[in-house]
């Protein structure tokens, strides 16, 4: 049930897509690669360092480097197109870093597991083939064939919301009969994942803010930057985990998804504020 919903989800995504998205990355190549770098390497090696700084168990650890090396999400693309933020942006980069992601999300997940196993145990498993073959069905696949259908059916993309509202309820409920069918509900590991799942929250809106300032990068793009490096694609991050590790792992996916849409309208919000007072300074300065 999780994979079928997923997949739905993601074709929903690819019906909003064209090849012009992805050409968008000639056009504007230093906000885009920026951007893809931050997503895919400097925010997982933070998640494993803020890990490593809160000493979780190596199940907890791998849910932190989950939603670390996670790309943003249609979320991220919907909170930025309202705030008139670089909406191409945002699509260009959750398009590619969902691409990337299912050669590099494998790759930091198998690093994490290896570095947080205790010692003397044998370090939980990850095999990175079959982990990226079950990313590319869930990913690279359904966007590709929404993308074809769309191209086919310009007016299928109509269906979108419902396929993609469909899929989130779906994976919601799959996760939700999961977690019931336990003898216990992990309360206490939950709440040892939320100061190191908002950590990281607060991580990701400063890196996306400053780093990408230090780079001569516009006010616009970094703050769309700084969104698609909060606003996850927590979703996929929680199928994956379901399928591939022990439930334990999607609790810190589900902390840090309390923080990702506060963080991410905070961050617009604030944006917006600042745009607005330039304004009006230019404005009396110009007067």
């Amino acid at each position: 049930m999780l994979g079928m919903a997923m997949f739905t989800l993601m074709f929903g995504m690819g019906l909003t897509l064209t090849t012009t998205d992805f050409r968008r990355i000639a056009k504007n190549p230093r906000a885009t690669v920026l951007g893809t770098i931050l997503q895919l390497v400097v925010m997982p090696a933070i998640g494993i360092a803020i890990a490593h700084v809160f000493g979780l168990p190596a199940i907890l650890a791998a849910g932190i480097v989950v939603v670390a090396a996670a790309p943003g999400g249609m979320f991220s693309n919907m909170f930025v197109h309202l705030a008139r933020g670089h909406t191409a942006l945002s699509i260009t980069l959750t398009a590619t870093a969902t691409l990337v992601t299912l050669f590099t999300l494998p790759l930091w997940l198998r690093l994490a597991m290896g570095s947080f196993a205790a010692a003397g145990t044998p370090p939980l498993e990850m095999p990175i083939v079959e982990t990226a073959l079950r990313l590319g069905a869930l990913t690279v696949l359904p966007v590709a064939i929404g993308m074809v259908v769309r191209r086919r059916w310009p007016s299928a993309v109509i269906y979108e919301r419902r396929l993609s509202t469909a899929g989130a309820i779906a994976i919601g409920v799959a996760v939700f009969l999961q977690g019931s069918q336990r003898p216990e509900l992990p309360v206490e590991a939950f709440v040892t994942s939320l100061l190191p799942a908002l950590a990281f929250a607060v991580a990701a809106i400063v890196v996306g803010v400053m780093v990408p300032a230090l780079f001569g990068i516009p006010a616009r793009d970094a703050v769309t930057i700084a969104v698609e490096l909060i606003v996850k694609n927590t979703l996929l991050g929680i199928v994956l985990v379901g399928q591939v590790l022990e439930f334990e792992a999607v609790l810190p996916i589900f902390a840090f998804s309390i923080f990702q849409t506060p963080g991410g309208i905070l961050l617009l919000a604030g944006w917006r504020l600042l745009e607005k007072h330039g304004a009006i300074a230019r404005s009396v300065e110009a007067t």
